[in-house]
């Protein structure tokens, strides 16, 4: 199963924000209310800062959280839920922008036409199935619905080389899972034992629902496929490594060792013109060779239905969804189904997302803060460069060719240059077929760059979204202009609230170029050792320190943070303060002592980077985001930078015998 976590919520939690947004506003500035005096900075800073918040604000019944980072994702998609219910109450000409998406929403939500074809649209597709006679027609399937957007046993994408990045070549990662990780299947807790039967219940649901006989034998049949398969899979840990997860690999010799997959008749079925693949897992595909042999037609066919009205069910009639609804309730704890507006929203995002982000755009974001970001992108640059020049565990070699890396990342700021077209027919009363052309289109947009430099005015996520990444392949930073908002970004709030703010997340993707993963990629994204020998031993030595660190840090009373899984997050997040911080002390404000609200400078630029990650969750989310997420919850994204940060320990007078003091030499710093 594709696993998403579906989040939204109508007006409510965004006339909340907007409320406190005013609540919170001095003239040109942003002040901070609800602190808890009671709490000190040095014994949980977090808590100082958001306890008041978090004891007081409630999770909506049908959403998993609520706060910053990715929840204001909730109140993004009322605003794109504006826009599209406007736009699909009017005619427009065809092939127009508004047309697409309009329709696009109408067609899902017309839930009567939805419930009168129930899963007849995808009645031809499981007849393909059940017409399947041996191994060699069943991958001829699995080829022919790779191109419909339809994986399931196939990990195949389009990327640069990790060793060229100037050319695209076929990737193969592992694959074929439903739960989200391959650890579901072989811990025997309470917990997740509960998240396996809940996962075989939805696929014996999806059975039943298509009037497949004996759901819940089918539903086992496939359980037990996937239990094999994930036997052979890496962790995300061992996935983490880039080097030992390239094998570039002549199509020829993988054929030859998986005779039963066949690489080179799927690839020319593709039409995929591709001598060579890299395999980043090696042994799934090994074990998936092997269990295509030992494992009936009969069975595999079961496993390709359940997997098919997997990734079709959210498209087919309302009980599909609800479905998948009963099952998140166990995995994520959610207890009420969502709108379905609110679903269409998120759906018309997924699959038109760059379409609407254009009336997103239009319609919400200012454009002066794309050039104040760039700006402050700029400063932190400097004084990213500043900080690696006075490092004393790296040699001025190292010093040189990081700072070359530093210098070549690309910008991007609010939206593309060049915006994504949706070469597709859309119909207003056809949800299922605009799924699936739009799923057609996905594929041919991405193979199409087969063989070819790599598109750079590409973005890996829509402009609406609140996110940021790095990419280490291109050597870019993204930040979308649903990021560009309050509380990480506004116009009108003094620099110590923005650089603790949008500042903190520009240096946290600045130094993701630098961490665990991105320092093996040189300036021109190849994966390529630009360190001396003495650097890098040094540097490992440091990022095992905060490994063990994180490790110590528990949620949910036993639940231990998986250190090593989120190293390169947690470096982020240190280096990302520490350059935030210096860029800061470059401005005006940084460098003067005046109060605001009570609060110097200093003070005002570390409560900005509490609040933007203000967020709380249900434990239920809580566990599955610590076995799967490689971000620390955010309770430790601020109060594990900080115990090493000494500005912090200044600007709050914090003391030894406060619970998150650290002595000096114990004051972990990377960059």
């Amino acid at each position: 199963m594709k696993y998403l976590i579906t989040m939204a919520l109508a007006g409510m939690l965004l006339l909340s924000c907007q409320q406190e947004r005013k609540q919170e506003e001095e003239p040109a500035k942003i002040a901070f209310t609800g602190i808890t005096e009671s709490i000190k900075p040095g014994d949980n800073f977090f808590n100082h800062v958001n306890k008041s918040w978090y004891d007081t604000v409630q999770i909506a019944d049908d959403q998993v959280g609520v706060g910053s980072y990715s929840f204001l994702n909730i109140p993004q998609r009322q605003l794109l839920q504006d826009i599209l219910e406007e736009v699909s109450s009017s005619e427009y000409e065809k092939g127009t922008v508004e047309q697409k998406v309009g329709d696009f929403f109408a067609s899902g939500m017309d839930t009567a036409t939805l419930n009168q074809r129930g899963y007849e649209p995808i009645k031809p597709i499981l007849e393909e199935i059940d017409a399947i006679s041996n191994k060699k027609e069943l991958i001829n399937f699995v080829t022919e619905q790779i191109s419909k957007g339809n994986n399931s046993i196939m990990g195949l994408r389009v990327a640069p080389d990790n060793k060229n990045s100037q050319i695209n070549i076929l990737h193969a990662g592992q694959s074929g899972l439903g739960l989200p990780d391959r650890d579901y299947y072989f811990k025997t807790d309470e917990s997740t034992v509960g998240i396996q039967e809940a996962y075989k219940t939805y696929l014996a649901t999806l059975f039943d629902l298509t009037d497949i006989e004996d759901g819940a034998e089918k539903a086992e049949t496939v359980y037990d496929i996937e239990k094999q398969l994930a036997e052979s899979h890496k962790t995300r840990i061992e996935r983490r490594d880039p080097q030992t997860n390239y094998h570039k690999l002549a199509v020829s010799a993988i054929t030859a060792s998986n005779p039963n997959i066949d690489w080179a008749s799927m690839l020319s079925k593709l039409e995929l013109e591709a001598d060579s693949i890299n395999v980043r897992q090696p042994e799934y595909y090994d074990k998936l060779n092997s269990m295509l042999g030992s494992v009936s037609v009969n069975d595999w066919k079961t496993y390709l239905k359940a997997h098919t009205l997997d990734n079709y069910s959210r498209f087919l009639s309302i009980p599909f969804e609800d479905a998948l609804f009963e099952y998140n309730k166990i995995l994520l704890g959610q207890s009420e189904q969502q709108p379905r507006a609110q679903i269409m929203a998120q759906q018309v995002d997924r699959n038109l997302g760059f379409a609407l982000g254009q009336l997103y755009v239009k319609r919400y974001f200012d454009e002066a803060a794309k050039q104040r970001v760039f700006d402050l992108v700029n400063n932190l640059q400097k004084a990213f460069e500043n900080r690696m020049s006075e490092l004393d565990w790296m040699s001025d070699s190292t010093k040189t060719k990081a700072k070359e890396k530093l210098y070549a990342i690309t910008k991007k700021i609010a939206y593309p240059d060049v915006w994504r077209e949706y070469d597709v027919e859309i119909a207003r009363d056809q949800y299922f077929e605009n799924v699936v052309a739009l799923q057609e289109n996905n594929y041919e947009y991405n193979v199409q760059y087969l063989n070819k430099p790599p598109n750079k005015d590409a973005w890996g996520t829509t402009p609406s979204t609140v996110t940021a990444y790095y990419n280490a392949s291109l050597n870019e930073i993204v930040f979308p202009a649903g990021i560009l908002q309050f509380p990480y970004f506004d116009m009108a709030a003094d620099d110590a609230v923005n650089y603790g703010g949008i500042g903190m997340v520009i240096g946290h993707e600045l130094t993701h170029a630098f961490d665990d993963n991105g320092s093996q990629y040189d300036g021109e994204g190849n994966l390529k050792n630009w360190w001396t020998k003495s650097d890098l031993e040094k540097f490992k030595g440091k990022t095992q320190q905060l490994i063990d660190r994180y490790s110590s840090f528990t949620v949910l009373d036993t639940v231990h943070l998986k250190g090593a899984m989120t190293i390169g997050e947690n470096t982020a997040d240190n280096g990302g303060i520490s350059i935030a911080y210096d860029a800061f002390k470059m401005t005006e404000q940084g460098q003067d002592t005046v109060k605001i609200g009570g609060y110097t400078p200093d003070q005002r630029f570390f409560m900005s980077i509490a609040r933007i990650w203000r967020v709380k969750v249900r434990d239920e989310f809580m566990r599955n985001y610590v076995n799967t997420n490689s971000h620390s919850p955010a309770i430790w994204r601020v109060n594990g930078p900080l115990m090493n940060f000494t500005p912090f320990y200044e600007a709050f007078e914090v003391k030894e015998g406060e619970e998150n003091y650290k002595p000096e030499e114990e004051r972990i710093k990377i960059w």
